[in-house]
C-alpha cells in the first residue's frame, strides 16, 4: 500500500513541489517542456518561412489566433508525447542498470538453434497440349 501513496498526488498545498520530487515525473515533466518548446518553435519557424503560403493565409483570417492555437495544439501533443516517449524508453531495463540506455540484443545469441535451409519438393503439373 505504500507504494500507492507514493505515486498519488497530495491534496495539500505544496502537492505540485511533492510531485517534482518523484524522479519518474520529474523526467516527463522536463521531456513534456522541451517537447513544448520544440513546438514553439517549429510554429514558428513555419510561420516565419510563410510554408506553402500558411502565415499569409492566418493572418488574412478574421481571427488569425485560432488556427495559430490549434497548430500550436496539434504540434504540442506530437512533439510532447514523441520527447516523453524517447525518454521512457532510454531509461534502463534493469533496475540496477545505470547506462540510461536498454541493453542491446545480442543476435548471435537469438538465434540459437542456427536457422538452416530445408529443402520442398516442389511437383510441377504437366501443361495440357493444344
Amino acid at each position: 500500500m505504500t507504494d500507492m501513496q507514493d505515486v498519488q498526488p497530495s491534496r495539500r498545498p505544496g502537492g505540485v513541489s511533492r510531485l517534482l520530487a518523484q524522479p519518474f515525473f520529474r523526467l516527463l515533466a522536463i521531456n513534456w517542456l522541451i517537447g513544448a518548446f520544440a513546438a514553439a518553435i517549429v510554429l514558428g519557424g513555419l510561420l516565419w518561412l510563410d510554408t506553402g503560403g500558411l502565415r499569409s493565409l492566418i493572418l488574412a483570417s478574421d481571427q488569425p489566433w485560432l488556427p495559430i492555437l490549434v497548430l500550436l495544439a496539434g504540434l504540442m501533443i506530437t512533439l510532447c508525447s514523441a520527447a516523453m516517449g524517447a525518454a521512457i524508453m532510454a531509461l534502463p531495463s534493469e533496475p540496477g542498470d545505470d547506462s540510461g540506455r536498454r541493453m542491446r540484443l545480442d543476435v548471435k545469441g537469438a538465434l540459437d538453434p542456427a536457422l538452416a535451409p530445408v529443402p520442398v519438393p516442389v511437383s510441377v503439373p504437366a501443361r495440357p497440349r493444344s
